[in-house]
């Protein structure tokens, strides 16, 4: 097993609510092989102390899910040349809103300051 590619995905706007932005990962298989390979969830990376208020994050292509109340997708093949499209979705609960001042909730909601970062791996079955 081994890391075959890491996303860092930042949660940023869109407090209060369930989002789904479509098409945001990409992943291909530029080896010369098939890869029998699986999502897992890193947790977050940052340290913003706000990531507990993102209840919801995942990569969601098809049947294919990871995310953190789901920390490792089934296995799943590529072909040599083929690439998957996976939706990045989150929910950062409302709370948010009423902890944080009007400037750094703005900030958020325009996307200049995270919410948190959350990592994820693809990694390899062979």
């Amino acid at each position: 097993m081994r890391i075959f590619h890491r996303y860092l995905v930042y949660v940023t706007k869109d407090v209060g609510r369930r989002v789904r932005y479509p098409g945001s990962v990409r992943l291909c298989n530029n080896e010369g092989r098939v890869l029998r390979l699986r999502l897992r969830y890193g947790g977050p990376f940052t340290k913003t102390g706000l990531e507990n208020y993102v209840t919801y994050v995942a990569l969601v292509s098809n049947d294919i899910i990871v995310s953190n109340k789901s920390i490792e997708s089934e296995a799943f093949q590529l072909s040599p040349g083929e690439c998957i499209n996976f939706d990045v979705e989150y929910e950062v609960s409302g709370e948010l809103a009423d902890e944080l001042d009007f400037v750094k909730l703005k900030m958020i909601n325009d996307g200049l300051l995270s919410v948190g970062g959350f990592q994820f791996d693809v990694i390899t079955e062979d």
